[in-house]
């Protein structure tokens, strides 16, 4: 009951990406033409999430110690909630303590 109305704009960011590259894996794959490959495999969505992960990796990594752990703050800590494991994550690899 105590999470704020409106997540931290780094929270609101992280959310974005997550649930962008959620959205992209869990996309129908389009028909492809079997002579040409793989069944099943759409190059472009494997792109496009290997380009949010990229983005979600610059995004933690360009705020400040402050923000990186008021944001993971916000998200509870929950177990197994990708925010909270990201941030958590980020927060190990620069050796800060919560």
């Amino acid at each position: 009951m105590s999470e704020p109305c409106h997540p931290s704009p780094l929270l609101a960011e992280l959310q974005r990406l997550l649930n962008a590259q959620d959205a992209i894996a869990l996309m129908p794959t389009p028909m492809l033409d079997m002579s040409v490959g793989s069944m099943g495999v759409d190059p472009m969505a494997s792109s496009a999430i290997v380009e949010m992960q990229g983005e979600i990796g610059t995004l933690v990594a360009q705020v400040t110690d402050a923000d990186l752990i008021a944001a993971y703050q916000e998200t509870g800590g929950e177990p197994c909630a990708l925010a909270a494991e990201t941030l958590l994550a980020e927060i190990e690899r620069r050796n800060l303590d919560i």
